[in-house]
């Protein structure tokens, strides 16, 4: 069961408690509750380390990128070096290893933009997610914390 399982359990259960009447507020198990916080806090390393093999292969990626842009470019300036020694065609040559030079560096910068803008959109998501998380594991311990009105009357009568 993973992480959103587990909050979609615990929402059902705030859903579904018996409703104090007058106050608004519900009874739960909290031993039910302590149960799902833990789970949660079991779960959250799940999350870090999906997060972190992701952003390992962006930067697979990227590294291929890079050396298939620097092959290219190794392979350009072979095919440069080979012709200069022909008359006619160093100049043309010279263009075409000049343009796919350039052509291997640009697309080097777009993979390198693309998987950078990947991963940020990854920990993005991610760290929207656990904000959400966090929030919600918050107002539960909130609501727990807070005593129903009805004590809170009967203790200012006292």
């Amino acid at each position: 069961m993973d992480i959103l399982d587990v909050l979609n359990e615990l929402e059902e259960l705030v859903e579904e408690s018996t409703r104090v009447p007058l106050v608004g507020k519900i009874l739960v198990d909290d031993e039910l509750i302590l149960d799902m916080i833990d789970h949660i806090r079991t779960s959250l390393p799940d999350e870090m380390r999906k997060a972190k093999a992701v952003m390992q292969e962006s930067e697979k990626i990227l590294d291929e990128a890079k050396h298939e842009a620097n092959r290219i470019i190794a392979e350009a300036k072979q095919e440069l070096d080979r012709m200069t020694g022909e008359n006619e065609l160093v100049k043309k040559a010279r263009e075409q290893a000049t343009e796919v030079m350039e052509q291997a560096k640009a697309m080097s910068r777009e993979i390198k933009i693309g998987a950078y803008q990947f991963v940020d959109d990854l920990l993005l998501t991610t760290e929207e997610n656990l904000e959400k998380i966090l929030t919600q594991i918050k107002n539960a311990r909130e609501e727990l914390r807070t005593p129903p009105k009805i004590e809170q009357e009967a203790a200012a009568s006292k």
